[in-house]
């Protein structure tokens, strides 16, 4: 089994527990704001790894056209089942996106990229690529660190998650491989307890 299975098996299984902690987006609302502030007003968003749908319905209410996709279905349905959000969602894999080729005026990759192994990002960053409009925005925020591992979520039983980790000039590179331009990026701290900062970057397809 690859990784990518075995996390969204974590996912389905870890769902209402993780859509119950992390409902509170305030550490995110800088991040958030500055997404909506670059993406053209009306805009048609894609938040991918969008879990239960938290940041996709933040965008629908300030008038983007916002749409989730997450490969964890389970994750999706904690949010609309256990938290009543109703959202236009799909399942799945931002590897290949089931999406139009220059579609997207804004793609909204958080905390979801880093489950992709170092080997897939430069294709993953490409298929994200072809599906931006020129001069569409694309948010990814990953953790800093190096190498990549297997990690136990803090849920109480055996769930192993997939984590590929970055350095700030490494990935920068890989974007700039992938024919994007970063306009605006800075580290958060992290609130996990292994506490790797999050390398948050904006990025405009050339």
């Amino acid at each position: 089994m690859n990784e990518v299975n075995q996390t969204r098996q974590t996912y389905d299984r870890i769902a209402p527990d993780y859509a119950q902690t992390w409902q509170d987006r305030a550490v995110l609302e800088p991040t958030i704001l500055r997404f909506i502030e670059l993406v053209k007003p009306d805009g048609m968003v894609f938040d991918v790894g969008c879990g239960p749908g938290f940041d996709t319905a933040v965008f629908q209410q300030h008038h983007l056209r916002a749409f989730g996709l997450d490969y964890s279905l389970g994750m999706m349905l904690a949010g609309q089942r256990d938290l009543g959000l109703s959202l236009a969602c799909a399942q799945a894999d931002m590897r290949r996106l089931p999406l139009p080729t220059a579609c997207a005026d804004g793609l909204w990759v958080c905390a979801s990229l880093l489950h992709i192994s170092r080997a897939d990002v430069p294709a993953t960053l490409a298929e994200f690529g072809r599906v931006l409009k020129p001069g569409g925005v694309l948010l990814t925020s990953v953790k800093q660190g190096d190498g990549e591992r297997w990690v136990d979520s803090p849920y109480g039983r055996h769930t192993p998650r997939f984590f590929t980790f970055w350095q700030p000039d490494h990935f920068d590179a890989a974007l700039h491989t992938a024919g994007l331009t970063i306009i605006d990026g800075w580290l958060n701290p992290s609130l996990s307890p292994t506490g790797e900062n999050w390398l948050v970057r904006f990025s405009s397809k050339r």
